[in-house]
C-alpha cells in the first residue's frame, strides 16, 4: 500500500462529516448534546476514526479517557477495569497519589467481585487413567451486575475529574459484537450518567443496527427503549457525496506531485460509492499502476478498479456463503437493478401475507452486515464490486427465475490453484460487511 493516502485510522486528508442539518458530527468540532453519544454506520465509513478524533481531543486537553473494544467473550466491566488499572500511572500524575485511593479500592473490589461471580462444575466419566471430563462455567446471579459495576467506576472517575473541572470520556468501539448483557449495561450506564449530571460521557460506535440493538436490550418497544433513543446523541457516518470525497483523492495526489486526470478521479469516486475506505484502496492501487509523466489516467483508474474487484472475488464468495436463501434471493434482485436499487414497498406487496416478514428479515440482516444500503424507500448494494460479482454469480439461472435479464453472463468462478489467482503462502484479510475473512493466496 502506498503512503500517499495514509491509512484508515490516519488518512492523509480528513473529511469533515456533517449530518442532515449540515452540522459536523465529530466531537472535536461539535460537543455532545447529552451524556451519551453513538456513532453508527456501515463498515469502512469512519466510526473508529471519529472515536480517534475524540480521543485525541481528550489527550490534547489532558482529560481522562478510557477506551475499550466490545467482545463477545469478555464482559465490558472486565475490560474497563483492566483499562483503568493500566492507566493508574497517568491518573496519578493527573490527580495525585492520595486522590486515587478511592478509585484503587473500587478497582480491587470490582476485580474480586468479578472473580467471585464465576461459578463452575466439573463431571468425570470413566475409570482412571481413561476419563472424560466435562466442565461448565457460568456467572453467579447477584445484585451487583455489569451495569452497577460500570456505574460505580464512572462515578469514581467523575469525582476525580470534577475536582479539576474536566470531563471524562468512556469509549466503547465495535458494539456490533457486544452481548445483550453488555448492551443492557450500557443503556443503564447512559441513564445513570444523565441522572448524576457529572461531566462523564459515554461514547460508542457500532453498525447500522447498533441503536436498534441498544433499544432491544433495554426493553424492546417499551417506554424504557424510547428513553434510550432519546438519551443517545446518534451521529450517523453516512456514505459520503462525491463532492465531499473528491479532495480525499486530489489533495494527497497534489501534495505528492502525482499528476492526474479529472476523469480518473471521477471513475474512482464512482467505484467507491461513497465509501472512504474503498476509495483509499482504489486510489492506492491506481498510484501503484501509474507511470510518469502521465500519472493517474482514466485507463489507470479503470484498471485499478478491475484489479481491486478481482482480488475481492474470494471475499464476495465467502460473504455470499454466509447468507440465507432469502438473503441471496434479495441480493440477486437488488444487484440486477443496478445502482438505482430496488423499491422495497413493491417487493413487500408482491411477497404477500405471511411471506413479507422473511423478506424484511433478510433486508435487515444484509443492512446490518453492511452489504445493502437502505434509504427508507429503496435498497442498493453498498459495494459496486459486489454488485458486479452477484450479477455474474446469479447468471442464467436468475434469468429463468425472472430476476436477471436474458443473456446475462454465466458464472465465472476460477478454480483454486489455477490461473493468476492461484493459492500461495500469503494471507489476505478483507472485510465484507461486518464479517472479516482471512484467506490463503
Amino acid at each position: 500500500m502506498s503512503q500517499v493516502f495514509g491509512t484508515p485510522r490516519r488518512p492523509a486528508y480528513m473529511v469533515t462529516r456533517t449530518d442532515q442539518q449540515g452540522r459536523p458530527i465529530s466531537l472535536d468540532l461539535r460537543p455532545p448534546e447529552g451524556n451519551s453519544v453513538l456513532f453508527t454506520g456501515s463498515p469502512g465509513m469512519g466510526k473508529s476514526l471519529e472515536l480517534d478524533r475524540a480521543q485525541q481531543l481528550a489527550r490534547q486537553n489532558d482529560w481522562t479517557c478510557v477506551r475499550v473494544d466490545a467482545s463477545p467473550r469478555e464482559p465490558l466491566e472486565n475490560r474497563f477495569v483492566r483499562a483503568v488499572s493500566e492507566d493508574l500511572g497517568g491518573l496519578r500524575k493527573r490527580h495525585g497519589y492520595f486522590s486515587l485511593r478511592k478509585l484503587k479500592k473500587t478497582l480491587r473490589d470490582l476485580t474480586q467481585r468479578s472473580r467471585s461471580q464465576q461459578n463452575g462444575a466439573e463431571l468425570r466419566f470413566g475409570v482412571a487413567p481413561v476419563q472424560a471430563v466435562v466442565k461448565k462455567q457460568w456467572e453467579a446471579p447477584g445484585k451487583d451486575g455489569v451495569g452497577s459495576t460500570l456505574n460505580e467506576l464512572a462515578d469514581n472517575l467523575g469525582e476525580l475529574a470534577a475536582k479539576k473541572g474536566q470531563p471524562v470520556m468512556l469509549m466503547v468501539d465495535n458494539l456490533d459484537v457486544a452481548s445483550e448483557r453488555d448492551l443492557a449495561a450500557l443503556t443503564e450506564l447512559s441513564a445513570h450518567l444523565e441522572r448524576n449530571g457529572q461531566p462523564v460521557y459515554l461514547v460508542g460506535a457500532g453498525g447500522e443496527m447498533a441503536a436498534t440493538r441498544l433499544m432491544t436490550a433495554s426493553g424492546g418497544m417499551s417506554g424504557i427503549a424510547t428513553g434510550v433513543a432519546g438519551r443517545f446523541d446518534v451521529r450517523e457516518c453516512r456514505p459520503l457525496a462525491d463532492d465531499q470525497l473528491r479532495p480525499a483523492v486530489t489533495e494527497p495526489l497534489r501534495q505528492a506531485g502525482i499528476p492526474y486526470q479529472p476523469d480518473a478521479v471521477e471513475n474512482l469516486l464512482k467505484a467507491a460509492n461513497g465509501n472512504p475506505s474503498r476509495l483509499r484502496d482504489l486510489a492506492d492501487n491506481a498510484v501503484q499502476l501509474a507511470h510518469p509523466p502521465y500519472g493517474v489516467t482514466a485507463d489507470v483508474a479503470k484498471l485499478a478498479t478491475n484489479q481491486v474487484n478481482a482480488r475481492s472475488r474470494v471475499f464476495y464468495q465467502a460473504a455470499w456463503n454466509t447468507c440465507s436463501d432469502a438473503e441471496k434471493d434479495l441480493l440477486a434482485k437488488v444487484a440486477v437493478r443496478g445502482p438505482r436499487g430496488l423499491a422495497m414497498s413493491g417487493e413487500t406487496q408482491a411477497a404477500g401475507p405471511g411471506k413479507w416478514q422473511a423478506l424484511d428479515t433478510a433486508r435487515q440482516g444484509l443492512v446490518a452486515r453492511g452489504m445493502l444500503r437502505d434509504n427508507g424507500q429503496r435498497v442498493s448494494l453498498a459495494d459496486p464490486g459486489l454488485q458486479d460479482w452477484v450479477q455474474t454469480r446469479v447468471g442464467q439461472s436468475a434469468a429463468h427465475a425472472g430476476v436477471a435479464l436474458p443473456g446475462s453472463p454465466a458464472p465465472a468462478i476460477t478454480p483454486p490453484g489455477s490461473g493468476r489467482h492461484r493459492q500461495t503462502t500469503n494471507n489476505t484479510t478483507r472485510q465484507v460487511g461486518n464479517t472479516t475473512f482471512t484467506v490463503n493466496r
